[in-house]
């Protein structure tokens, strides 16, 4: 009887430590959840213009917006509103602040993510070419970096 009591304590204990696993989940990478278009960074604009390293709102010069829904399970979706409405879904990759947006259509692009003070901005890490007027009758070529705020 004395070995039955025993068996059973032991048995008792050992499920109550499995019980007691820590089976918390992984944490949620930083990326996950919704970025916003916050602005557009000019460079490579003549010197004369002294333009570079100006921030423009991109709603306000291009009616243009964007949003990229980034989800935990390695998926997003960007979504374009300029005069049209357009959604571009993927996967994404995230690895020493890089995040990789490999679209469904092939296409790639890269943002370096950086958290200063709890704000949160993705930068992307290869600018486009961008004109912009510098006088009513005349342009000039640069090129423009997109920042996301989450």
């Amino acid at each position: 009887m004395k070995r039955s009591l025993y068996v059973f304590c032991l048995l008792g204990l050992i499920t109550l430590l499995n019980a007691c696993k820590n089976d918390d989940p992984a944490p949620v990478s930083p990326v996950v959840g919704r970025w916003e278009l916050s602005r557009g960074l000019l460079s490579g604009f003549p010197a004369s213009s002294n333009i570079n390293g100006a921030a423009i709102d991109l709603y306000y010069f291009e009616s243009f917006g964007s949003t990229i829904d980034v989800y935990a399970d390695n998926t997003f979706n960007t979504n374009y509103k300029n005069v049209t409405v357009d959604d571009a879904p993927g996967t994404w990759t995230f690895s020493n602040n890089s995040l990789v947006l490999k679209y469904d259509t092939g296409e790639e692009e890269t943002y370096t993510y950086s958290k200063n003070k709890n704000v949160e901005e993705l930068t992307a890490t290869k600018p486009i070419s961008y004109t912009l007027p510098v006088s009513t009758t005349a342009t000039a070529a640069g090129q423009l970096t997109t920042v996301y705020r989450k």
